[in-house]
């Protein structure tokens, strides 16, 4: 579904501009926490709020969409949290190896055909982008309503190496969630999940 064009879109994303990152990443010792197709951002500004020593970075392409987030940032005055408006392939660009301590995709497009399997955000080519910039102790966690996907996103962790330390056909609902995640329970759908590491 094509995302509707926000009125005075260049407008609002100068006026919160300051929420907007724009160079490489300088975590400073401190936690990083990346969500990958961060969306309107519901997520990444429910987590700064709840981690105020963690720095946390929303990664989404679309700025018609991430706008919402970096004005609802800039209401909270949430200091702790940028969002990147940019590709996941350039990711290296703004991260160095072994930056990030959690790393969050939840209810990426599933890209039904199997011609388009590479790009899904859980194929091999997109982990093998992640995982030089994970911390040795970091980890990836994946939510996803569709169970194809989920059995895929499986596959593709076994066969890079990755060691998933907890999967949920069934997740029950964590401090933090997407407005999907939201719908998607209260239309009574199961959450799949589950927790890799490198």
């Amino acid at each position: 579904m094509r995302m509707r064009r926000r009125k005075n879109l260049t407008a609002r994303m100068e006026r919160a501009a300051d929420f907007l990152l724009t160079a490489p990443v300088q975590p400073g010792g401190g936690l990083l926490i990346v969500e990958l197709g961060c969306g309107m951002g519901r997520f990444a500004c429910e987590t700064a709020a709840a981690r105020p020593g963690a720095f946390v970075v929303g990664v989404e392409r679309v700025a018609d969409a991430v706008i919402a987030g970096m004005e609802r940032a800039r209401r909270e005055g949430l200091e702790n949290l940028r969002f990147l408006l940019a590709d996941v392939s350039d990711l290296p660009e703004f991260f160095a190896p072994g930056d990030i301590n959690e790393l969050y995709i939840h209810f990426c497009d599933p890209w039904p055909h199997w011609k388009q399997a590479p790009r899904r955000l859980t194929a091999r080519n997109f982990l093998q982008i992640y995982r030089p910039l994970l911390a040795p102790d970091g980890f990836l966690r994946f939510k996803t309503d569709n169970a194809p996907l989920f059995a895929f996103t499986q596959k593709e962790l076994a066969a890079e190496g990755w060691t998933v330390t907890h999967c949920d056909p069934d997740s029950p609902p964590e401090p933090a969630a997407t407005g999907y995640e939201l719908k998607f329970r209260a239309q009574g759908v199961p959450i799949h999940a589950l927790t890799a590491n490198k």
